[in-house]
């Protein structure tokens, strides 16, 4: 497939996906400082059974959003280095058909 035609992916699209995810995942990332600025300490005194089930909804609740903002993130950097890639290999193909 040639990079001229019309199903090629354009290194800007991938920039542009690639500000999306990152700008997502810095988001998350300040869901999650927030919600563990803002979460009650748990309570030694309460129950063995209401501390059990308040931390493991307290590591629910932040294990998910930190692999939700880690996801957005490597997404982000994967993508800025696939349109990387895709820009300089339509400047290798360019220089290949200027010096022919």
């Amino acid at each position: 497939m040639s990079s001229s035609s019309p199903g090629s992916p354009h290194p800007l699209s991938a920039l542009l996906g690639s500000t999306f995810a990152a700008g997502l995942g810095y988001g998350f990332l300040q869901l999650l400082l927030s919600m563990l600025a803002k979460l009650p300490p748990v309570d030694l005194d309460s129950g063995s059974l209401a501390r059990g089930v308040g931390i493991l909804v307290r590591y629910l609740l932040v294990g998910s959003v930190s692999l939700v903002a880690f996801m957005f993130v490597m997404v982000g950097l994967g993508l800025a280095a696939y349109s990387v890639q895709l820009l300089r290999e339509r400047l290798t193909s360019s220089r290949h058909r200027s010096s022919l």
